[in-house]
């Protein structure tokens, strides 16, 4: 009796152990963020990146899918027109230009801390609306993210004038995308309603400024914060230790033209 005692309690031990590592191997449910953000904003391109390093901290690359969400900060800056950056901000945002280059000067020095080459001198501002389009059709390739990076890089450490449809394309060429598909695109209005779909979509979870950062419906991040923030928001969904929404502030861009 005591020998098949001692089998089952072997046994219950053995299975009871493997049940709890099944449950413990089990996949995690995937962490959404949707991030709103222009091209054409510095602190997206900062926030970008602190997200990117909280998700790599946390070696959470395969448990967090980014989705990326159109926000013009200018949508009435002229098609096929671009401006230097400084002036753009200096005659149609009414900044001093002494304080466009300060700030340009202090948003260089802190994207250097984050692999980020901001040639601010070099920058061309466009309307974004046709690339937010493209960034919408590299997404059906699982590229928008590729796409993003690379309209980043050619806005800011480029200077590509990207209110040209030739050079647009150029640069979705560069990450193995089809340029005459994303040609039919820029000839086409398609994607526009997905565009129009995500610009609503931040008036009603009240976006006033980018980047902003809604994670699973749960949390929200507004603005470039500090790294510390973005670790502290996924780890609290991973541990599904936050039950309500709570809301961060930081430096973001506003439509009428404020960085800060």
């Amino acid at each position: 009796m005591r020998s098949l005692l001692t089998i089952s309690t072997c046994l219950l031990i053995l299975f009871g152990n493997a049940q709890i590592q099944k449950i413990d191997n089990m996949p995690q449910e995937k962490i959404t963020v949707e991030v709103w953000s222009d091209v054409v904003c510095p602190f997206c391109y900062l926030g970008k990146k602190k997200l990117e390093n909280a998700i790599k901290e946390l070696e959470a690359e395969q448990l967090v899918e980014v989705i990326w969400k159109s926000f013009q900060l200018d949508p009435n800056f002229p098609k096929d027109t671009a401006l230097p950056s400084a002036e753009y901000l200096s005659q149609r945002k009414g900044y001093p230009i002494d304080q466009v280059r300060a700030m340009s000067h202090h948003l260089a020095n802190q994207g250097l801390e984050y692999g980020i080459d901001f040639q601010f001198e070099k920058a061309l501002t466009f309307n974004t609306f046709d690339a937010h389009r493209l960034i919408h059709w590299a997404n059906e390739f699982h590229k928008s993210n590729e796409l993003k990076q690379a309209f980043l890089i050619a806005y800011f450490t480029n200077g590509e004038n990207l209110s040209q449809a030739e050079n647009l394309i150029k640069v979705v060429c560069s990450i193995g995308l089809d340029s005459e598909k994303a040609k039919a695109v820029l000839d086409s209005d398609k994607y526009a309603e997905e565009v129009r779909q995500d610009i609503y979509q931040a008036q009603q979870v009240g976006v006033r400024g980018v980047p902003f950062f809604l994670i699973n419906n749960n949390q929200t991040i507004s603005g470039a914060q500090d790294d510390k923030v973005f670790v502290k928001a996924l780890k609290a969904e991973m541990k599904k230790t936050k039950p309500l929404i709570s809301s961060e502030y930081g430096a973001a861009c506003a439509p009428d033209g404020k960085c800060d």
